[in-house]
């Protein structure tokens, strides 16, 4: 029997109520209570005696970033970022777009036990090393306050918390308490360092490796994050064969060349516009958040192809090679050696690419432009020797959803945006 709460109200109200379900629907079951060791489960951790701090300083955010890191390092399924790349993203001075958002670095820190099933109690190796000198990484995000939003919504960026539900929302009570003095009372989330990048919280496959800039987490987090939050966007990552053969190029109006891709951060950022337009719930890139985008995204090799219709830009896609699986060998380049492999092994033949953004002009759909621009795609993975490419995430509202299913791409992956009201 599943007991269902009422998806609303505020953070402390949908945890009371999915505490007091879950404890219902064990006992109709005849389940282990949660926080009760049960049968098959060799220890079980609790943590207590948490605490909160802000990085505000440049040493500070270094600190930060390496306990975020540590929280997933030892899963074989998540592949990292590359390490340079992150780190200089996270400084507002190297990143004008951050800055404007006015980045809280957050994270909570906790004493942990673990009983075994003997019954006996051991503490945590690390309880006494770093942090705030008497606890270990719990969960940390990014809060981010888009200065273009006038609705009282933050974003809950780069979200890392370990398996228990009691250290996230402490979190989040922590996060409130900031945020409500910067006038924020809502929380959408989780995401990259932008809500175009690795968005929401990926619901199932976790027994295979994310692709390239595509969000991970572990398995118990969306049961945490639906006992604190509510959903508000679903998305699917779509994967598509690339044939040995492909068919003959479909006619259409449009003239493809190379793409430069720095210029969808400035005279085609319309375009770019366009393909992130399916996120309705977040406004559109401008200057700044185009340049960013374009700059995380270009550490690895891009390409791409730009329709034209009588010399105006009408369409473009935008290609990557997939480095998740040498990024997760390499722990995401943390250490020079690393980096060295990595830019070699980005530049040899890899097994998969990514299509990262595409988009037709609103009066040119329908018209092929679509078709031309996948062909093209499909050719430019065959030619870099790639299998597979994966497409998204796309909500599944979106046009190109159906557009993908039509010409053969299979929905996988789920991910889910949520949001709550502090």
């Amino acid at each position: 029997m599943r007991i269902q709460i009422e998806e609303r109200g505020t953070l402390a109200t949908r945890h009371t109520l999915f505490r007091s379900s879950m404890l219902l629907e064990k006992a109709i079951n005849g389940g282990p209570i949660p926080g009760r060791r049960g049968a098959g489960h060799n220890r079980l951790i609790t943590h207590f005696n948490c605490s909160s701090r802000i990085a505000e300083s440049r040493w500070e955010r270094r600190r930060f970033l390496a306990d975020w890191w540590r929280i997933y390092a030892g899963d074989p399924y998540w592949a990292p970022p590359y390490y340079p790349t992150l780190r200089r993203a996270l400084e507002p001075a190297h990143n004008p777009h951050l800055a404007r958002m006015t980045p809280i670095f957050i994270q909570a820190e906790a004493l942990s036990r673990r009983q075994t099933q003997a019954g006996r109690d051991t503490w945590s190796s690390s309880a006494w090393s770093g942090g705030l000198g008497f606890g270990h990484t719990v969960a940390a995000a990014v809060a981010l306050c888009d200065p273009r939003r006038e609705d009282g919504a933050a974003y809950l960026a780069l979200l890392h918390c370990v398996n228990d539900a009691d250290s996230l929302e402490f979190l989040f009570y922590k996060l409130a308490e900031a945020l409500w003095t910067r006038g924020r009372r809502r929380l959408l989330g989780p995401m990259g360092l932008s809500a175009y990048l690795e968005p929401g919280a990926l619901e199932d496959h976790w027994n295979h490796l994310p692709p390239l800039h595509t969000a991970y987490n572990p398995p118990y987090l969306p049961e945490i994050l639906h006992s604190l939050m509510e959903t508000l966007t679903s998305s699917r990552l779509y994967h598509l064969e690339i044939p040995k053969e492909l068919p003959p190029s479909p006619p259409g109006p449009a003239e493809l060349s190379p793409l430069e891709p720095a210029r969808l951060a400035a005279d085609l950022l319309p375009l770019l516009a366009v393909a992130c337009s399916p996120w309705s719930d977040f406004p559109p890139p401008d200057a700044a958040e185009g340049a960013f985008l374009m700059r995380w995204l270009g550490h690895w090799p891009l390409c791409g192809w730009l329709a034209e219709v009588a010399g105006e830009p009408a369409g473009f896609v935008l290609l990557g090679p997939d480095v998740a699986p040498p990024l997760r060998r390499a722990d995401g380049g943390r250490f020079p050696p690393w980096r060295l492999w990595l830019a070699w092994r980005s530049r040899r033949r890899l097994q998969g690419g990514r299509l990262l953004y595409a988009a037709v002009s609103p009066p040119w759909q329908g018209q092929g432009l679509g078709r031309q621009l996948l062909r093209h795609a499909l050719a430019t993975g065959h030619q870099l020797g790639w299998r597979t490419l994966s497409i998204g995430p796309v909500p599944t509202t979106a046009p190109a959803a159906a557009f993908l299913e039509r010409h053969g791409a299979s929905p996988r992956q789920t991910y889910r945006l949520y949001r709550v009201n502090l």
